[in-house]
């Protein structure tokens, strides 16, 4: 067993809501989240300007009822992350309102010893306490061991999004915006595989670690 989860299966991290003062920690976590997502798809490789577009946004909603920015700390180090936010959609259909799962990410040395499943079952709680029916996530369609670990956390596959490449050459002109967008931020991307967990099947999360590799988790992911 690596030290490191020796140390923090004697010494669990802490779990802690961000402070204003911790975007560089979520910054680079989430860098190294979607370099791994990237390596899976170049879909989901991040933008030129993401790190200022990503400031934006946390300093606006980290500190609202409508968002939980959640930081993983092991000995003054920051391992983990988990974003969740209340997500809207077009007033088109019915059931628009739920919890969005939109990163979820655990540094490499620190896997296996269950902190993805810990920080999931922040997530449900927060939700929870939020009054939410469901949550929702999203996930690269060939990342069979992200797919498993949320399986095994209670998480069911609810929709597939299929694509067609028709040209490596980049659009000559913009495309129109999306009239289905709400325009927040991390509620707009690339999703490939959508999963959704009811609160009932959610409170059977697992404890095997065997499944604990969140940076196979490809949130847009985030999401996931």
């Amino acid at each position: 067993m690596h030290p490191s989860l020796q140390g923090i299966r004697s010494e669990p991290p802490q779990l802690v809501p961000a402070r204003r003062d911790d975007f560089e920690a979520v910054a680079t976590l989430f860098a190294a989240l979607h370099a791994y997502n990237a390596s899976l798809n170049a879909q989901f490789a991040l933008a030129d300007d993401w790190q200022p577009l990503l400031r934006e946004h946390f300093l606006r909603t980290h500190a609202t009822d409508s968002a939980l920015w959640l930081l993983a700390w092991y000995q003054q180090h920051p391992i983990g992350l988990l974003i969740v936010e209340q997500h809207l959609d077009s007033p088109l259909f019915r059931h628009r309102a739920w919890i969005e799962l939109v990163a979820l990410y655990v540094d490499p040395t620190y896997r296996g010893g269950g902190l993805a499943q810990r920080l999931l079952e922040e997530g449900r709680q927060w939700a929870t306490r939020h009054g939410a029916s469901h949550m929702q996530l999203y996930v690269t369609a060939h990342n069979e061991r992200a797919r498993a670990l949320y399986r095994r956390c209670g998480w069911q596959p609810i929709q597939e999004i299929w694509c067609l490449t028709l040209s490596s050459e980049p659009p000559s002109h913009p495309f129109p915006a999306d009239p289905s967008c709400t325009g927040e931020l991390l509620n707009n991307g690339h999703h490939h595989l959508a999963l959704k967990t009811h609160q009932q099947a959610a409170q059977h999360l697992t404890k095997d670690s065997s499944l604990d590799d969140p940076s196979q988790h490809a949130e847009r992911n985030s999401y996931l």
